[in-house]
């Protein structure tokens, strides 16, 4: 046999009820050595058969289990041996952990290998400091939270240094701070080169994490491969009720209507995916018709809002920007600009107020002498709204010697930590019993992509209890409360991801309607809250805009 194949299977058959049915049908496959290996496939279909045969807790009723080239035995010696250097975690740590104290139950394992008490107690020592299980380590096993008996769980294998460690569901019941924690130890396992076999539903972790996907089906593999292959065919997905994982779905969309090239490396996870749309070449100075060879040029800023009809969120945000950029750049007049023309008309009927459009405020710069133009948005993606102003702002083109646009709000990688920085910052009394709640406005634009990846960010940066959702796209209402449910706040916090807190965020967000989010929350159980501050409220937020100016202002 290869000496890179740790494990494996041939024709493997098992069956619970008297040969009636197969549990295992005929199973093969091969485990190469230090690899991560996650197992798929629906309720049923044999995972948790073929790892309790690989720990010899069932003994196949034919074919041959190999491990490390050995056809395994299931005499005393034989199980022995091959439980020594295969540990099973169970879905359930209940069903793993008897003994009355944390320190007994790691220690119990070791000794029973015929190690002395002393070397015992060092590698005992070791495992408990790598895991961190220090602070509850004399603790009685039953009183541990779900994440801490996962813990102690895996300490029981680990401290008998295993060629091979199998994880039934880990993250099984858990809440997301112990699924990160618990995802944080598989991967030191993995660095350390030890091959880790994981059955799980979450596709999402399984195209990230996975060296190679094995499908079930059956008690067979219906397909296995590289996470890329087995998540790209749509047709073994349907077999298994599997859905493909979202960072491949964003991809493949944007792709299909040209925005990335099919050519790129299939992203990993949602922040290269996020890399590739950073990368995507804008040109941000479009030099026109007038050359300031001869003449003194005149340099000007434009602040181009989406608008709106709420006076009061106006002055706080969108007034405030854009006399942030009146003192970040005293020598530049700021010229303002907005993109709804149905607000516009609103406040010139109800308030006879004279708001310019894109083009209207273009013409006045042109009647002003300004011969170079800094226009900045404060759009928060790169979306319809800010490709309608570019278009718009274009057309003058001729008219001056260079129009430069600054980047919206989130259109970086850094600007993504930026934004989360001046939001933990606003939000600093947030407790993990809360959770706080984002509303973002959505759109069928690609660049819609930023928010589940900002969502995900969030949980990488530390933030496991920040959530953003939007009002006409994804992550939805529904993606939201799927997550609520599974981190279980005391208390939900709801906030606009919105650079003004008008309509949608007095209304669709904390209003009174049974849609609202607000109502919506309150029916699912929570106590919740309503924070009316927009992005443009927050100090951080405006001197990123500030930050995209200066980046243009050659």
């Amino acid at each position: 046999m290869n000496n890179d194949i740790i494990l494996k299977a041939e024709n493997l058959f098992f069956s619970y009820d008297d040969e009636n049915s197969h549990s295992l049908n005929g199973l093969s496959l091969e485990i190469k050595r230090g690899q991560k290996v996650a197992f798929m496939g629906s309720n049923g279909s044999g995972k948790s058969t073929f790892f309790l045969c690989c720990n010899g807790i069932h003994r196949p009723s034919s074919g041959t289990l190999y491990f490390n080239g050995e056809p395994v035995t299931y005499d005393k010696k034989g199980l022995l041996k091959l439980r020594s250097k295969i540990g099973i975690v169970f879905q359930d740590p209940d069903n793993q952990l008897f003994s009355a104290s944390v320190y007994q139950e790691i220690s119990f394992g070791i000794l029973n290998l015929g190690v002395s008490e002393e070397d015992a107690k060092k590698e005992v020592e070791e495992v408990i400091e790598h895991l961190e299980i220090t602070p509850f380590r004399h603790k009685p096993t039953h009183s541990l939270s779900g994440g801490q008996k996962k813990q102690v769980s895996i300490a029981d294998i680990l401290v008998m240094h295993p060629d091979i460690i199998i994880l039934d569901e880990p993250a099984a019941a858990l809440d997301p701070k112990h699924t990160t924690m618990v995802n944080q130890i598989v991967n030191r396992l993995t660095e350390a080169g030890i091959t880790v076999l994981m059955a799980t539903h979450d596709v999402n972790y399984a195209y990230e994490w996975a060296d190679e996907i094995m499908l079930f089906h059956q008690g067979k593999v219906l397909m296995h491969g590289t996470p890329a292959d087995v998540f790209s065919n749509k047709a073994v997905l349907a077999q298994t009720n599997l859905e493909a994982p979202a960072v491949l779905e964003l991809f493949d969309s944007l792709c299909m209507k040209g925005i990335l090239k099919p050519a790129l490396p299939v992203p990993k996870n949602l922040q290269t995916l996020e890399k590739y749309i950073a990368d995507v070449n804008i040109n941000t100075t479009h030099y026109g018709g007038i050359s300031p060879v001869n003449m003194k040029t005149k340099k000007a800023i434009l602040a181009v809002s989406f608008g709106t009809s709420h006076d009061d969120t106006r002055k706080v945000t969108i007034d405030a920007i854009e006399d942030s950029m009146r003192q970040a750049f005293p020598e530049y007049p700021v010229y303002r600009a907005w993109t709804s023309k149905m607000i516009i008309r609103k406040l010139k009927n109800r308030d006879n107020l004279i708001i310019p459009t894109v083009k209207e405020a273009m013409e006045q710069m042109m009647s002003d002498g300004i011969t170079d133009v800094l226009v900045q948005p404060t759009h928060v993606i790169n979306g319809i709204e800010n490709d309608l102003m570019k278009e718009d702002a274009l057309t003058y083109r001729d008219s001056f010697h260079s129009i430069s646009f600054g980047d919206p709000l989130l259109t970086t990688e850094d600007d993504s930590h930026k934004v989360i920085a001046a939001i933990a910052d606003e939000f600093s009394h947030i407790t993990e019993e809360q959770a706080l709640v984002f509303m973002g406005h959505g759109t069928t634009h690609f660049a819609n992509s930023i928010y589940a990846a900002l969502d995900y960010t969030f949980k990488d940066k530390g933030y496991p209890n920040f959530f953003l959702g939007t009002v006409e796209a994804y992550p939805s209402m529904e993606s939201l409360k799927k997550m609520l449910k599974a981190y279980q706040p005391k208390e939900v916090v709801l906030a606009p991801f919105m650079i003004v807190a008008g309509d949608h965020a007095k209304n669709d967000m904390a209003g009174d309607d049974p849609e609202s989010w607000y109502s919506q929350f309150k029916d699912e159980g929570y106590e919740v809250k309503a924070v009316l501050k927009g992005l443009g409220e927050y100090e951080g937020i405006r001197r990123l805009f500030i930050d995209h100016i200066r980046a243009v202002d050659r």
